[in-house]
Order: structure tokens, then C-alpha cells, then sequence
């Protein structure tokens, strides 16, 4: 996977085993898409329960910080279930 998105430089990419129930890789497709396309899933909201968690649609699922310049600072986990 590559290290940076448009030149935007992005953390490694979480992989955490016990939470991964589909192929690695379509799981780190997902990751690349909700960095590459917030706009998009911005209007997916969070379906099972974690807006509890303070999430506002399904990009936050997946990107846990940006820096100003848009690149992802760290993930969130929870795109991984």
C-alpha cells in the first residue's frame, strides 16, 4: 500500500489480527478509499453504534486525524470490523 495519498504523506496502515474478519488486503482497500474519498463517505452514516464513539458519518470509522493539509495523521480501528 502506499505511503502517500496525491503526495500527501500517510501513516502506516493498522492491522490489528483479531479484528480483521475480511481479506487483508480488501481491508486496506477500504482504508485507501475512506483517505482518498472523505467527501464520499461523509454521507455514509455509522450503522452500528459508533457514533456512541463520537463518529460522525463512516470516514470517521476509518480516519482517525488529519493534518490541515488533508494528509491522514492516524486511523481509526473501528473500519476494520
Amino acid at each position: 500500500m502506499p505511503d502517500s495519498l496525491d503526495g500527501l504523506p500517510m501513516p502506516p496502515l493498522p492491522y490489528v489480527p483479531q479484528m480483521v474478519p475480511r481479506p487483508v488486503d480488501l481491508v486496506k482497500q477500504a482504508y485507501v478509499f475512506a483517505a482518498q474519498n472523505p467527501g464520499v463517505l461523509s454521507y455514509v452514516p455509522c450503522y452500528c453504534g459508533c457514533e456512541n464513539n463520537g463518529h460522525v458519518s463512516n470516514v470517521d470509522c476509518f480516519v482517525g486525524a488529519r493534518a490541515p493539509s488533508g494528509a491522514v495523521e492516524s486511523w481509526d480501528t473501528h473500519g476494520m470490523t
